[in-house]
């Protein structure tokens, strides 16, 4: 059997006729296709799109437009769209709706698909106490707890996911990535849940999963979904930049989410 070897040299001589994979104009010109093909999807905000009020539109199709609060600023770097945030006072939410409420038993989804999957790429300037990322949570000591992303700097600065099956601590279910974080880098953090089955956090493509305890379905809190922010009053503020931040009503597969990764990725430089 002959093998024929790569020759990097061609390649790079035909990279400006044929585009790399891995090649910051091709995701970015991919990205927002990539996102809105995700199964279950009821909300995309990229931060490129806002309007006279500094509010985040979602452009899954679905309308849920987020509010400005605060004095966060939208901003670009290279090809990355982004919601700069200050870490003392800036969110984007929106108020409780049906929508937002996801169980993941919903009927309508196919029982292997059922779930929910929420995400996004974030920048951390620094790391107050347990920034968050993105959910549906009313923090500690609250009783309107869904779903959430955050970063447990207690933890060694690990992206954590939570659900809640009674929207109190008895009820939480929590897993934890192994890889700590570090300042002034873009990660792709994504959280998924499957009912009565596994809880799983992704960095940059990576999951550490929680088969123990995992509740049947989610509750169904009437707290406001946010980004960059959580509890009532809104408290542990992210001080950094979110983009391409989603969520869905299903379960997305590893090859769904590593898809994304590996499609996005080079926007970030990652």
């Amino acid at each position: 059997m002959i093998a024929q070897t790569r020759n990097d040299q061609m390649v790079g001589l035909l990279s400006g006729d044929l585009q790399r994979r891995c090649e910051p104009n091709l995701a970015w010109k991919t990205a927002c296709s990539a996102m809105r093909m995700l199964p279950g999807l009821r909300g995309f905000w990229p931060m490129s799109s806002f309007n006279e009020n500094g509010d985040a539109y979602d452009l899954s199709g679905q309308g849920r437009t987020l509010t400005y609060n605060g004095n966060p600023t939208y901003n670009y770097s290279s090809l990355i769209p982004y919601i700069d945030l200050d870490g003392t006072g800036d969110w984007l939410s929106r108020t409780d709706e049906a929508g937002l409420d996801i169980l993941g038993t919903e009927s309508y989804v196919a029982g292997a698909a059922q779930g929910l999957t929420l995400g996004g790429w974030f920048y951390f300037k620094v790391f107050p106490a347990f920034p968050t990322c993105l959910g549906k949570h009313d923090g500690v000591g609250g009783n309107q707890r869904s779903y959430v992303i955050w970063i447990d700097t207690g933890a060694g600065n690990v992206p954590v996911m939570v659900v809640s099956s009674n929207g109190t601590a008895v009820g939480q279910v929590t897993v934890l990535h192994t890889t700590g974080l570090v300042v002034d880098t873009w990660y792709f953090i994504v959280g998924r849940f499957v009912p009565s089955t596994s809880l799983t956090i992704f960095l940059d493509g990576s999951g550490v999963s929680n088969a123990a305890g995992i509740p049947a379905s989610i509750f169904n809190s009437t707290t406001a979904f946010m980004i960059g922010a959580r509890s009532v009053p809104p408290a542990s503020f992210l001080n950094g930049q979110a983009s391409l931040c989603f969520l869905c009503a299903a379960a997305l597969s590893d090859s769904i989410i590593s898809a994304l990764f590996q499609q996005t990725r080079a926007i970030f430089n990652v």
